[in-house]
This record gives C-alpha cells, structure tokens and sequence, in this order.
C-alpha cells in the first residue's frame, strides 16, 4: 500500500505536488502560532507571553523545515527547499535597495488599489482595545514575524523551489502568488490577486537571486508591520482613507477607455498641492517612482548574483579538473 501511494505521488507533476506540499508546511506553521497568540488572550492575557513562545516556535520550525531533526532520509531536501545556506555581505548590501523598495512598492499598490478597482476594505474581526498595551504590541509582532517566516518558507521555498527548478521563476511566481491568494478565500476577491501577484514577484525574485529566503522574510515581516496599524486600528488616517476608497470612476464611467481619463487627470501633479485627490495623487506617484527604483534595484541583485554565480561555476570547474 506505501508503495503504491509512492507512485502515485511521483506520477503527480511537480506543480502539484509543490503545492500540497506548500499549503501542508504553511498550515503547520500558522496554526502553531495562532494557537499560541490566541492562548495569551485567552490564558494571562495581562503577561505578553506570547511574542517570545512564538519566536521559540518559529526557530524550531524554521529549523525543522530548513533541515534539522528526523527523519535523516528527507534532511537534503528539506534543505534545498528552504534554500538553506549562508547569504554573503555583498549580496546582503545588493539585496537591501530591492527590499526596501520592493516593500514600498507593494505597500503603496495596496494603497493605491481601491481608487483603481473595487477593492474592499480589510476587516479584522478580532477586538484587541480590552487587553493591555504591552500584549497588543506583542501579538502584532508575533503576527508580522509568523507571516514572514511560514508564508516564505512554504511559498517561496517548499512551493516555488520545486516549481522553479522545474518549469523556470517566472512561472513559478505566477502559481505561487495565485496560491497565495487562493488561500484566503473567501476573505479576498479576484482584485486582491494583482497585490498577491506584485508581493510574490518582490518576495519570490529575492529569494531566487539571493538562493535563500531570510532577505525575503524580512522584507515580508516589514511589509506586514506597515500595513498592520490601518489594518487593525484604522490608523494613521491616511492609510485607512485609502484602503477604504472606492474608484475614482465609479459611478461616472462603464469603459476602459471612458476610466483612464479620470484616472490620469485625478493623478495630476498639480493635485499633489492639494484638492480632493491629493492623496491618491501623492499614492500613485509613489507606486510608480517605487516601482522604477524596484526594478533597478532587482537588475543590480541579478548582476551580483550572476557573477556570485560565474565565480561559483568557473571555481567548481576548475577543482573538478584538478
């Protein structure tokens, strides 16, 4: 019966299977740490307990998934699948600009995307005003570090790796990031997908070109951590005010062609001065600037990883011949 079950999970093609296995380890590591955050509330909810269980929680995950413990048969693979290996400081110092930039393009899509399309607005149905401050801060960042590390070691590593190997990134990133998006349904609707799409091309492009995914946890703990504030508390006003928008065209338009006008004229510079759409105006030109530095920043990482690569390449060749 095992045997046979093993070949028919080798008959599986790789995307498939990439994908179980993905949503299994992300399950995994989201549901252990949502018990836990949901036990402090529940259990001395006065003590902040829960920040350092779920950090504890995470190493031990992290260090399971990436290649520790039993069984010693699937430790490789464990391994190559959460690209576990050393990031060296000059692929650190390239990585950097597009982290940077590439969270700040994704924050801003998100809040630039109501004005262009029926987005809706986040709605968080836990209540947190009851529970004292230090424990509120303490469940905030135990989330923001539980997204960046389960969501990249299972997306970015245990389902785009596989993938990625096989059928090349960019394709990988695509059924990454419409997975990701397929996981929270129905909490999200298909104009949530390009924000989806946009996170796993910045998250899923570190991870290849720096062959590990801890530039691309923290970029996505960061991003979470912006974000978290309007999510949760409607604050600052700003960021609440744009995700709670609705479309510049809305109401005036039925036409691609008849939206774009309002669109562009509503992005104007001079609106940046003040007027109704100063705000959007100020989102969209920080989306494009962020986007533009984005991609220079991306072309930057693929030349150090690309001669990181050839010096790799050139060294094994030349030790090989000896």
């Amino acid at each position: 019966m095992a045997r046979w079950i093993v070949r028919a999970w080798r008959i599986l093609p790789v995307f498939i299977r990439a994908i179980i296995v993905g949503l299994i380890v992300f399950e995994i590591g989201s549901d252990g740490a949502a018990a836990i955050m949901f036990g402090n509330l529940k259990f001395y909810p006065e003590i902040p307990w829960a920040l350092p269980v779920v950090l504890v929680f995470c190493s031990l995950y992290w260090a399971y998934f990436s290649g520790w413990g039993f069984p010693a048969a699937t430790r490789e693979a464990r391994a190559v699948r959460a690209r576990n290996g050393p990031v060296p400081g000059v692929v650190w110092l390239a990585a950097v600009p597009a982290m940077v930039f590439g969270v700040l393009t994704c924050v801003t899509l998100r809040l630039v995307g109501p004005y262009l399309m029926p987005v809706a607005a986040p709605h968080v149905k836990l209540v947190l005003s009851p529970y004292p401050i230090l424990t509120v801060v303490g469940l905030l960042l135990s989330v923001a570090v539980t997204s960046g590390v389960t969501e990249e070691l299972a997306y970015r590593g245990y389902m785009q790796k596989p993938m990625e190997d096989r059928y090349g990134v960019i394709v990988a990133i695509l059924i990454s990031g419409t997975m990701f998006w397929v996981a929270h349904l129905p909490d999200v609707t298909v104009t949530h997908l390009p924000g989806q799409l946009a996170a796993s091309a910045v998250f899923g492009l570190l991870a290849y070109y720096t062959r590990s995914l801890w530039p691309a946890v923290v970029a996505h703990t960061i991003a979470d951590l912006v974000l978290q504030p309007a999510y949760l508390f409607h604050a600052p006003h700003a960021a609440w005010t744009a995700l709670s928008a609705r479309p510049l065209w809305e109401g005036s338009s039925t036409t691609l062609l008849e939206k774009l006008p309002i669109i562009g004229t509503a992005m104007s510079p001079a609106n940046l001065s003040g007027g109704v759409h100063q705000l959007f105006a100020a989102l969209a030109w920080a989306f494009c600037a962020s986007s533009l530095l984005t991609v220079v920043s991306f072309l930057g990482l693929f030349q150090v990883s690309h001669r990181r690569l050839t010096a790799e390449t050139e060294a094994n060749t030349s030790q090989s011949r000896r």
